[in-house]
């Protein structure tokens, strides 16, 4: 094994491998851009080309070419050196049991099978043509069918030479009454791939009229994630740098039909809200991401909640809002790729174009239009980072309404501490946010795990809002509003309660959890971290006076929150 890595790295060139994820500029004799690994707005990720390393100085990741792709594709150290052999011609030799490279094959293998079932259903390929999607693409993107006899399945399962638990782990073939299917009968088969090329999945759609759902997705599986997965992202992802600019559409047939007519920087969220994961992804080809999206209220919300994660990771987010009734893949086929262009020219920021939505919906000529705007619109100014930014708006605000500048200012301090700092005021609105979603749905609580982390909340009427709903809950088994208001003793904290509540049923549902999921996981991380150091400064206190045993409870426990620290991580990956 030593002599193939070492052959390995011979034949690596390490900018090869990490320019593929990282966008890296030359300074001096090393290359640096921002570390994938953390979020970061100041480049701190180093690549030698001289030593053959990669280096961030934020996080403290580093290694070689191979460190970083075990790193980055979340890959063990053997799957690596296969993926890495194939690419190199070096022969790796493989160990047994490794489950997840015999995933890729079967989803390789399945990919083939759906693939040439298309070429065996008339009414498939209609539907294709139907949609205007021409042989070119159907080969480029490699779209199937599957066919609701599942006799053809179980010929190409005993044939394919792999275990059928391989193909049961993907989920995406199961067992019924004894015999096996897969769950996408009936359906046009859209391969979803990494960007190594590899199948990770598989997105199907229902040629049958009013059928429903139109589309689903493959499960979560070893090698598969919605919240990390970008579909076209192994097309696209060479024109998004040269071209410094993404564009984000909602469905597989939204990328397809835009690819198919030469617009060829863009990817896809398989139907899903966009997530952070995706975003870090993205943002390592290109800084500037523009949704394009529909642009009906449920559209806006969606974008509304990616301003203060644009802020955080620095990214300049734009939005293009399509004519009412189109989504991407309707517009280009109907009105061509100079009606898509024309409507990018007039791309705005997404808070510029909340602006004048906002101020459409609620008018800024009366008073109570002026109000209405004021609430719609300064809690996403809040989340802004950049002070320059922020105050720019803020201006704006002034010019629309007519109020001044230092009285909406003393409404973004009245909303937290006395004097808060910037960076505290968008945890305060994502905590009231929580609030109000743990209200609504008290199933939600079980996403605090670890009471302890609370402590860690800024603003302290939250805290101590959150610290009650858990402890009421813990008690109770049950969170009857009306009893819960009675049992808060504060007026202040009363109303805070109440405000969430009412303000949440303004919000859509369907993104609750995941808020919730990631606010929590925010503050153990902290707590993780913080732990972590306390352990290491006791360490060298003990180290100082020779107690040895003090040593080996503290290296233990410092295990143990490693340990925690990781598992941390992985949930958050996969959760879904």
């Amino acid at each position: 094994m030593k002599s193939t890595v070492e052959d390995l790295l011979a034949r690596i060139n390490i900018l090869d491998i990490v320019s593929q994820h990282v966008k890296l500029r030359k300074t001096g004799k090393n290359f640096i851009g921002l570390c994938p690994f953390h979020k970061e707005k100041s480049p701190s990720f180093t690549v030698s080309l001289e030593k053959q390393i990669y280096y961030c100085f934020g996080c403290h990741e580093g290694g070689n070419a191979i460190n970083f792709l075990m790193k980055y594709e979340n890959l063990s150290f053997q799957e690596t050196l296969e993926n890495l052999g194939k690419q190199y011609g070096v022969e790796v030799s493989r160990r047994s049991g490794e489950k997840r490279t015999s995933t890729f094959e079967a989803l390789s293998k399945l990919t083939d099978y759906y693939h040439q079932q298309l070429k065996n259903s008339k009414l498939a390929q209609q539907y294709l043509m139907r949609r205007g999607i021409n042989e070119d693409s159907v080969e480029e993107f490699k779209i199937g069918f599957s066919d609701r006899s599942g006799q053809n399945i179980k010929s190409f399962l005993k044939k394919s030479g792999i275990s059928n638990d391989i193909f049961l782990s993907t989920g995406i073939i199961r067992i019924r009454n004894g015999e096996m299917y897969d769950m996408f009968g009936g359906r046009i088969i859209v391969p979803i791939f990494d960007v190594h090329r590899r199948t990770i999945g598989f997105g199907g759609r229902t040629i049958e009229k009013d059928a429903l759902p139109k589309y689903i997705n493959s499960p979560e599986s070893p090698v598969f994630s919605k919240r990390n997965a970008l579909f076209g992202i192994e097309k696209t992802k060479n024109f998004i740098a040269e071209m410094d600019e993404a564009f984000i559409v909602e469905g597989y047939f939204d990328l397809i039909a835009l690819y198919q007519h030469g617009f060829r920087n863009v990817v896809a969220t398989l139907g899903t809200a966009i997530t952070e994961n995706q975003l870090s992804r993205l943002r390592n080809y290109s800084e500037n991401i523009t949704l394009m999206l529909d642009g009906d209220e449920a559209g806006i919300k969606s974008a509304l909640r990616l301003i203060g994660i644009f802020s955080d990771m620095d990214i300049q987010g734009n939005m293009v809002v399509l004519p009412s009734g189109y989504d991407p893949d309707s517009f280009v086929r109907r009105e061509g790729i100079e009606a898509v262009k024309g409507v990018i020219k007039d791309k705005k920021s997404i808070l510029d174009y909340f602006f004048d939505y906002a101020k459409n919906k609620y008018g800024v000529n009366k008073l109570e239009g002026r109000i209405s705007f004021i609430k719609a619109v300064m809690p996403h100014v809040e989340t802004i980072q950049d002070g320059i930014k922020k105050r720019l708006y803020i201006k704006r605000v002034s010019e629309l309404t007519s109020i001044e500048e230092e009285h909406l200012w003393d409404g973004l301090r009245e909303k937290g501490d006395r004097n808060p700092p910037d960076k505290y005021l968008s945890q305060s609105i994502i905590g009231k946010r929580v609030i109000g979603i743990l209200l609504n749905n008290p199933d939600l609580i079980k996403l605090c795990k670890e009471k302890s982390t609370l402590e860690y909340i800024k603003d302290i009427s939250t805290r101590e809002v959150l610290k009650h709903i858990v402890q009421y809950f813990e008690k109770e088994k049950e969170l009857a509003m009306s009893s819960f208001v009675q049992s808060i003793e504060k007026e202040v904290l009363r109303e805070l309660v109440l405000r969430a509540v009412l303000d949440a049923t303004e919000y859509e549902d369907i993104e609750d959890e995941k808020i919730a999921y990631d606010y929590f996981r925010h503050l153990e991380k902290k707590f993780i971290i913080d732990e972590s150091q306390r352990i290491t400064e006791k360490m060298a206190e003990a180290e100082k006076i020779g107690d040895e045993m003090e040593m080996m409870e503290l290296l233990r426990r410092k295990r143990q929150v490693l340990n925690l620290m990781k598992s941390h991580e992985m949930e958050r990956d996969d959760y879904a």
